[in-house]
């Protein structure tokens, strides 16, 4: 398997990740609005922002070492 194909599949899992962090992010938002889940909607909201931040930190990296490859 070539590397750049290998680095590139890397990217698509930082994606998921990415992905599965903005899912749980609009999650947290849904159970913010009771009032009784308030805490837990913060708490879900940032583990939501933390996979979305490194997702995109992951896809970043990952391009950045395929176009260095180029």
């Amino acid at each position: 398997m070539k590397e750049s194909t290998l680095v590139l599949t890397y990217a698509g899992m930082g994606l998921a990740v990415m992905m599965l962090g903005l899912l749980v992010f609009i999650q947290g938002m849904v159970l913010e609005n009771p009032e009784q889940h308030v805490k837990l909607g913060r708490r879900v909201r940032t583990i939501g922002t933390g996979l979305f931040a490194i997702g995109v930190a992951y896809v970043i990296g990952c391009l950045a070492m395929a176009l260095a490859q180029h």
